[in-house]
């Protein structure tokens, strides 16, 4: 069934909410952060020009903060995508350790889920994914491995794994959730520029430089 009005009304304000904790992240970053970065390499590279220090520090802080936020963000879309299909959200967080997510669907099944952004293991990680899974069917729980951008599908052979297409539509019920979704961000998108974010800080920091030094080497 096609994702309800009420339930893309509710992801898109959610993706929009997410926003202001961007800007505040670059808005907080200080001057005296910037100055005091301890690798010599980049000191030496951006030496002669303080603009694309600056910059060079604003932009890594608006990816960075964004990032973070990424993760939380699949869970909670997650979340609200298994609610709108009558799904039943089992507990909260501190209940789901280690896995990043329990619900139960109308099927009666009760999904253990671990997530994902790629598809890329090593012995490490697939040794720690076949623990959790080992540990979900043992108490009887359905374990999913959900990775939310398709990667390697040739490891889709195993039925637990649910990369991109697949894992949108288990969790949102619907075959064209990946499309709605990701249209729900693109949309964001028309009322806030990260170009524009990391311009504008970066100009304030620079003439807070230039105020501290009186005088700034001319750009090349």
């Amino acid at each position: 069934m096609p994702l309800t009005d009420t339930t893309k009304t509710e992801i898109e304000n959610y993706f929009k909410s997410l926003l202001p904790n961007v800007e505040s992240s670059v808005n907080n970053l200080k001057l005296k952060e910037i100055m005091e970065y301890k690798n010599p390499l980049v000191r030496e590279m951006f030496c002669n020009n303080p603009q694309e220090f600056i910059t060079f520090f604003v932009m890594e802080r608006a990816e960075r903060s964004f990032v973070t936020l990424m993760g939380n963000m699949i869970e909670k879309v997650v979340k609200i995508l298994v609610e709108g299909q009558k799904g039943e959200i089992i507990g909260d967080k501190k209940d789901w350790k280690p896995y990043d997510l329990k619900f139960r669907l109308s099927d009666g099944k009760e999904y253990w889920l671990e997530i994902k952004s790629i598809l890329n293991q090593n012995n490490s990680n697939n040794n720690s994914i076949a623990a959790l899974r080992e540990r979900a069917v043992n108490q009887g729980k359905e374990f999913r491995l959900c990775v939310y951008y398709p990667t390697n599908a040739i490891l889709q052979k195993h039925d637990y794994i649910l990369v991109g297409r697949n894992f949108w539509s288990f969790v949102g019920g619907d075959i064209n959730t990946e499309s709605t979704v990701f249209e729900l961000l693109k949309g964001i998108s028309e009322d806030f520029s990260f170009f524009n974010l990391v311009q504008e800080r970066t100009k304030v920091l620079l003439q807070e430089y230039i105020h501290e030094n009186q005088s700034v080497p001319e750009q090349k």
